[in-house]
């Protein structure tokens, strides 16, 4: 059978007459669809409901299928069928418009709503309808629609403003049934069409001012005192109430890679959710693009996403060119009777103005953290230069009185020692000059240092192996390692490289932290000399297992002055700590099992080998100049 169009069939005029005078006139209806509703998904539920009742259209199934420009696929939205003995038409349109269907529906819903097509595979009297814009009667086509067994269908596309919207299609058990009713389908798709275009720009209004107060809230949270934390939870719900969506998922993005922040909505559903959105998520923030994924049939879409949801719109989060996180809506499946939730484009540049605020936010709170970091370090800076100064004082002062103080000892250790040499062997008064020999060269030797810590001469750099200088001062300090019954475990790493140092330096360097971890191991203990390379570092341990008072600070051994462990005073490690920074290195000091203090000085190997050679071939750099002017 041929399509007809509605006009060719307006010769009976009892089809006609029905839809203007009898009780479903086109102004009484588009009176009670303004009353009764203000949702378009509604309207589209009465308007099946009307064209399957015997005072509508009389159809005995109808179908409404949804058009999405996204997608540009028709999206199965609404379906009904006839039900005798009828129930009244004023119990159906409440029904529909509360979203409860006839149990002979229920079944038909779910399996409809999950049904999408291209508008290419209609064919018959729905493509005919598709493509021309108005009503058309005939045949259902041989595409694979649920209406294709049907004696005689009618169809007719539904407008919303310019744009096409839906797809109508009322099925009859006879052609005359078609061919009577098909006046009556087209006078609802009309009246519909006009309850849109009054409702819809009000609908529009209230969801702009909708998404503005949501927006104006976020702008103002985020100038205000909130944490981080607090204003994502309010972005998530601000997204949410903004859009109608089920749920939204915040991620950020980090060194170690991207992470699942925030989430919003139904309780036990929303974290998985935001789980299986991940890749989303991390495809999003990778490409700086959004995505906008509609039901089963994108499944795999993106990879690694098997969509937990009906619709799923995802905006990167970007600050300054640069990737911060991601934001997601997501529409659950909807319940029987409900129609399928998509974004609008009023939704999607929402949440993309939503998205760039959260972003300016973000970034906000990076910098803040920035200036706290600057502002501690700062503050940290001025103590130290505090400390550098109080003790640039001592030593000056100090250096004073050591240069001050050290000849009227050494004279006092000179007269004492040649007193001593006069007195004979057998006289008591010797032990005595012994003690103030001793003690005259122990305070000779303490200011020395103290001088020596105050002008402390330039670097002077050569190629030297240091396991070399580790060996010469350890055989210098054999003696006392013997007299001292001391163990000495020594394990020197023989691949070290050969680093550009002062021999001089390194060698007072160890000598010093030998000295004091001779001072503090009781006689038979035990001291460990490693040096070893981590690189780009040679690291040098010298450990002891030496008695350590609880409470003792180990880093007071770097003090300047500071008591010693054996109660003498001196310049501790200070000396030590500064020829090794002065060699680009580090020291540290710690407790590790037995050995109760290590000291560890690393010196970097990069900036320690030898690098006044350019080239191995250094001589040959220059041309030979008897060659410069060459004979004529």
């Amino acid at each position: 059978m041929e399509p007809q169009r509605s006009s060719d069939i307006d010769a009976r005029p009892s089809a006609v007459s029905a839809a203007h005078d009898g009780p479903l006139n086109a102004a009484a209806l588009l009176a009670r669809f303004l009353e009764a509703s203000v949702e378009p998904e509604a309207l589209e539920r009465m308007l099946v409901s009307l064209a399957v009742h015997p005072a509508g259209a009389g159809c005995a199934h109808a179908h409404l299928m949804r058009f999405n420009p996204d997608r540009e696929r028709l999206e199965g939205a609404c379906v009904a069928s006839a039900v005798v003995p009828a129930a009244s038409l004023e119990r159906n349109l409440e029904w529909a418009r509360l979203a409860k269907p006839a149990p002979a529906d229920a079944a038909r819903v779910a399996e409809w709503q999950a049904f999408s097509a291209l508008p290419t595979r209609l064919s018959g009297a729905p493509a005919e309808a598709w493509r021309g814009g108005g009503a058309c009667v005939g045949a259902p086509g041989d595409a694979e629609f649920p209406w294709r067994g049907a004696a005689s269908v009618g169809a007719v596309l539904l407008r919303r403003g310019l744009r096409a919207h839906a797809l109508l299609v009322g099925e009859w058990h006879g052609v005359e049934e078609s061919l009577a009713g098909a006046g009556r389908l087209e006078s609802l798709a009309r009246t519909v069409e006009a309850t849109w275009d009054a409702l819809d720009p009000a609908a529009e209004a209230r969801r702009r001012a909708q998404h503005a107060e949501a927006l104006g809230e976020f702008v103002r949270a985020g100038v205000s005192s909130l944490n981080l934390a607090e204003a994502l939870h309010l972005a998530a719900r601000l997204a949410v109430q903004g859009t109608g969506a089920h749920g939204a998922a915040v991620w950020l993005a980090g060194a170690a890679g991207t992470r699942l922040e925030v989430t919003h909505g139904p309780v036990g559903q929303r974290e998985r959710i935001g789980r299986v959105l991940m890749p989303l998520a991390e495809e999003v923030i990778r490409t700086l693009e959004p995505r906008v994924l509609y039901g089963p049939a994108e499944r795999g879409a993106v990879a690694g996403v098997e969509l937990d949801a009906y619709a799923v719109a995802a905006r990167p989060l970007l600050a300054y060119g640069r990737a911060l996180g991601a934001l997601a809506l997501y529409h659950g499946h909807p319940r029987i009777g409900e129609a399928m939730a998509t974004f609008t484009r009023m939704d999607l540049d929402f949440l993309g103005v939503l998205a760039d605020v959260l972003a300016l936010v973000l970034e906000q709170a990076r910098r803040g953290e920035e200036v706290q970091r600057a502002e501690l370090a700062n503050h940290e800076l001025r103590a130290r230069v505090r400390r550098e100064e109080r003790l640039a004082s001592i030593g000056e002062r100090a250096s004073r009185v050591a240069a001050e103080v050290r000849n009227p000892i050494a004279s006092i250790g000179a007269f004492a020692r040649r007193v001593h040499r006069e007195l004979e062997e057998g006289d008591p008064h010797r032990e005595y000059l012994e003690i103030v020999i001793r003690e005259s060269q122990r305070l000779e030797c303490l200011f020395g240092e103290q001088v020596e810590h105050a002008a402390l001469q330039p670097l002077r750099l050569k190629v030297e192996s240091l396991n070399a200088v580790v060996q010469d001062v350890l055989r210098q300090s054999g003696e006392m390692l013997v007299r001292r019954r001391v163990r000495l475990l020594k394990r020197l790493d023989p691949e070290l490289p050969a680093l550009l140092i002062d021999p001089e330096r390194m060698r007072q360097v160890l000598h010093n932290v030998l000295k004091n971890a001779l001072e503090s191991v009781p006689i038979g203990g035990r001291i460990r000399v490693e040096s070893r390379r981590a690189h780009p570092y040679v690291v040098v341990d010298i450990a002891h297992d030496g008695p350590h008072e609880p409470g003792d600070a180990l880093e007071r051994l770097f003090v300047p002055f500071a008591t010693r462990p054996n109660g003498a005073a001196g310049l501790g490690l200070g000396l030590v700590q500064r020829i090794v920074r002065e060699h680009g290195g580090e020291i540290r000091v710690r407790s590790e099992a037995e050995w109760t203090t290590i000291v560890s000085f690393t010196l970097p190997i990069p900036d320690n080998q030898d690098r006044r050679q350019k080239s191995a071939e250094r001589r040959q750099s220059r041309a030979d100049r008897r060659h410069r002017f060459p004979d004529a």
